[in-house]
């Protein structure tokens, strides 16, 4: 399969707009780009069989260069809580692994339907504007961070995607705001990403028969998609301050709740 112009026009499209939305979030760009990539792939002329396992194995990988320029960008804002960071690292390098060895296990269209669940579930909290508010926020306790670490990175394995949905509720609940929510949420991402890189590229996996492949992760892709992420990384990170969020998540929450729906509907249309 040869990458022409087109397909590299998207790749890039597909990563300003994963960066920018990793930024203005606290997300890790995966919501994007791995329903991106699967169907970006599917219209390049992939093996089917594997579409799901490349999106979610590629994602983990670009996630790293979209961390790193979220991260930093929140750093300078004085937005990342790094004790809370020290404290959920190693429970999330635990998840990330055990999410990956089942994900290697499922056929893509168990991961399809997993995934479009869970995109419907995130648009929907954002459609609702649930936020958490506890009467009395305070630090969270070590037992609380230890299991949200290794739902977080559990889920990550499974889905290659950052843990923003989780985080960023469980730190809003702790009392942080939403700039620090996002941007200490933004910190768990890098991490998920190298033991998720590491675990796509070393641990077996569904033989893809792609060149230009290892493991689950098409660097190709990763060339193409990872600077542009970091790009829109700080553009995301500066609107964080700016535009209304309440009018960003709606808009993002319908997109989501497109995706879903398209994933769960079992067939990958073009136009």
């Amino acid at each position: 399969m040869e990458l022409n112009v087109l397909n590299m026009t998207l790749l890039a499209a597909l990563g300003l707009t994963a960066g920018t939305l990793s930024g203005l979030f606290g997300i890790g760009g995966g919501m994007v780009i791995v329903p991106g990539l699967f169907y970006l792939f599917g219209f390049m002329g992939l093996p089917e069989p594997t579409l799901m396992h490349l999106a979610a194995g590629t994602s983990m990988t670009i996630m790293i260069f979209t961390a790193t320029s979220s991260v930093l960008s929140h750093h300078r804002r004085e937005n990342v809580q790094w004790s809370i960071f020290r404290r959920i690292l190693p429970s999330v390098g635990i998840g990330v692994v055990l999410g990956k060895l089942l994900a290697n296990q499922l056929n893509s269209q168990w991961l399809e339907g997993i995934f479009g669940v869970f995109l419907l579930f995130v648009a929907l909290k954002l459609l609702l504007d649930w936020l958490p508010t506890p009467e009395h926020p305070e630090p969270p306790q070590q037992k609380w961070v230890n299991l949200v670490g290794t739902i977080l990175g559990f889920k990550s394995g499974v889905l290659g995607i950052g843990g923003g949905a989780i985080s960023v509720p469980f730190l809003l609940y702790s009392g942080l705001s939403m700039g620090q929510a996002s941007g200490t949420s933004a910190s768990f991402t890098l991490p998920i990403a190298i033991v998720g890189t590491v675990s796509c590229l070393l641990l077996p996996s569904p033989e893809t028969g792609v060149i230009g492949t290892i493991g689950t992760v098409y660097w190709p892709a990763v060339a193409l998609v990872a600077p542009f992420t970091m790009l829109g990384a700080p553009i995301g990170a500066s609107l964080c301050h700016i535009i209304p969020q309440i009018q960003l998540k709606r808009l993002f929450a319908l997109f989501l709740l497109c995706l879903g729906l398209r994933l769960l509907g079992g067939t990958v249309a073009f136009v």
